[in-house]
């Protein structure tokens, strides 16, 4: 298996095989916790003008998804996993902060993120299943258009590319990013991190899929381009994936800590640990397109 890990959307039209569309602060990432709480379908578009046209033609959908800065006009909720609800885990209510670090997983004085010292999280995250949105059902059978211009582009580039097959992930659901790839053993995997609005580099996207190749060939995670920058000369293997992610928070994760209300209105706190709970969730997300020829998403199961 080749396996070539793509920047951007310009990397987008390069890909080839088996293609991984990485984008994981927030489009695949919210849409994994979409598919959790019991969405049947996702139609990713690029555009509110497309999106229009697309809730014209499926009655019933729910809209959400963002446009520049903010929830896109419209839309029930934004990008964010927090805001349709996502935090409801196991029963319980996430509220976003570090609480589910424990005691004896502290790395000692390793470095002072936005809200204070930073606390490791084990590596599967949450302790159990994602369970309902706020509005209990509300996802439930139902399609969704999801108004996402970077993840949107990134899969019609690689489409026009040629690749063989495309699928979704973020932090997310790395792993069974991975365990798929295995599955299929393609000749060639491309791992496309979409990065910054499709443009630049993402340390969380490249992060990802340096993840998904070290699960598959047993090098290491290494490189200014992926890791924060209180590792940048360190080298990891894959099972350090959740703190590596969880040092996000001192450097390109900071977004998601600006106090202003406003921003918190568009990139609530809490999205950051969402974003980031590695592997919670055991499927991928499958790219296709249906009987008239519309681009939609939705989840499969992957089993050894």
């Amino acid at each position: 298996m080749k396996i070539r890990i793509l920047k951007t959307i310009e990397g987008a039209k390069e890909a080839e095989g088996l293609s991984v569309m990485i984008d994981a602060f927030r489009a695949f990432s919210l849409e994994c916790y979409l598919f959790a709480a019991g969405a049947r379908r996702i139609y990713p578009v690029k555009d509110l003008e497309e999106a229009r046209a697309a809730a014209d033609a499926h009655p019933g959908c729910i809209l959400v998804g963002e446009e520049g800065d903010a929830k896109a006009e419209g839309c029930l909720y934004g990008d964010s996993p927090w805001q349709t609800g996502a935090g409801r885990v196991a029963g319980k209510c996430y509220d976003g902060k570090p609480d589910i670090f424990t005691e004896d997983n502290i790395l000692d004085g390793l470095a002072v993120g936005p809200e204070g010292p930073f606390y490791p999280r084990r590596h599967k995250g949450f302790d159990g299943t994602p369970g309902c949105a706020a509005v209990p059902g509300l996802f439930a059978g139902k399609d969704i258009i999801h108004l996402t211009g970077t993840a949107s582009s990134g899969i019609l580039a690689a489409e026009v590319a040629g690749a063989d097959e495309i699928i979704a992930a973020g932090l997310v659901n790395a792993e069974a990013a991975a365990k798929y790839a295995l599955i299929r053993n393609p000749q060639s995997l491309s791992l496309v991190a979409l990065g910054k609005g499709g443009l630049e580099n993402a340390k969380e996207d490249t992060l990802c899929a340096k993840y998904i190749e070290s699960l598959l060939t047993g090098e290491t995670i290494m490189g200014e381009d992926v890791l924060p920058k209180i590792f940048r000369t360190r080298i990891f293997t894959s099972d350090k994936i959740q703190l590596i992610a969880d040092a996000l928070l001192t450097d390109d994760g900071k977004e998601f800590f600006n106090p202003d209300p406003e921003w918190q209105e568009v990139y609530p706190r809490e999205d950051f640990f969402l974003c980031t709970a590695c592997d919670l969730f055991d499927f991928i997300i499958r790219i296709k397109r249906d009987e008239k020829g519309i681009l939609y998403a939705e989840p499969a199961s992957v089993s050894m």
